[in-house]
């Protein structure tokens, strides 16, 4: 493991793999390295095949540290110390919410030279004021099991069979622990979704970029994407057959190399 230091401070602890070209993965909301094995399993793959490969804890994670307060310009700066530490320049791969980051880092002019987001949860004028109000509150009461719970229920539409199954299957006290940053990711997706401008806010990012989804997803994440690969000026769309929200690394190592080639 290696670490990076960001603007304000923040230690941000990551793996890198292989020397070549940079791609940089960004996990969605509590997606952490501890918790998440394929992410790693890709950046090993790509790195045999000449890529330099970083996979990384965002702020609030795992063996990342936290700096309040926090901002989403926060975790461009983390970005910003990752690009650098491999070379100045790097392509960004993101799950989910993780889109929020890369897209804000793709603006900032921070080196980024490629973007291939997975199913970006982004729906112009859905507003998820309420699900942040109902999570700070549980959070400051310290009820992070309540607020994970609520999360995966209310917010991502999980039946609650399926959120008692997550509940007891492993991983889940890693899950609780980063439940903090649940406001981090739907505060930047509910920024973009009420923004008057939805489509147009991209249109400074002209750097390539892909927008993938799955056919056996979440309803309306194959409609999100599109909306987003159309909102961006130099964006491509493709779809995984047999992949759900989180590709396997079978599946999504091939497409990559084929976008990063």
């Amino acid at each position: 493991m290696s670490t990076a230091t960001s603007q304000d401070g923040t230690v941000i602890d990551y793996d890198r793999y292989g020397d070549g070209p940079a791609i940089i993965f960004i996990g969605g909301a509590t997606q952490h390295r501890a918790i998440d094995k394929n992410t790693g399993q890709v950046a090993q793959r790509l790195a045999a095949e000449g890529f330099t490969a970083i996979d990384y804890d965002r702020r609030g994670r795992g063996q990342s540290g936290d700096t309040a307060p926090w901002a989403l310009e926060r975790e461009v700066e983390d970005l910003a110390s990752l690009i650098k530490a491999a070379g100045g320049a790097a392509t960004l791969y993101s799950s989910s919410s993780g889109a929020t980051v890369a897209l804000a880092a793709a603006e900032a002019g921070i080196g980024v030279t490629a973007l291939a987001l997975y199913e970006p949860p982004l729906f112009a004028g859905v507003d998820h004021a309420e699900h942040l109000a109902t999570l700070r509150s549980l959070l400051a009461a310290g009820k992070n099991d309540e607020a994970m719970r609520y999360n995966l229920k209310a917010v991502i539409g999980m039946p609650s069979d399926a959120v008692d199954g997550v509940a007891h299957a492993p991983g889940w006290a890693e899950l609780v622990a980063v439940a903090p940053t649940l406001v981090y990711d739907l505060a930047a997706v509910h920024e973009i979704n009420i923004d008057p401008d939805w489509a147009g806010r991209w249109s400074s990012i002209t750097v390539p970029t892909i927008v993938y989804s799955g056919d056996q997803t979440f309803p309306g994440m194959p409609e999100a994407a599109d909306a987003v690969a159309a909102a961006l000026p130099n964006a491509t769309r493709r779809t995984l057959p047999g992949q759900g929200h989180g590709p396997t690394p079978d599946a999504i190592v091939p497409v990559l190399l084929e976008f990063l080639h």
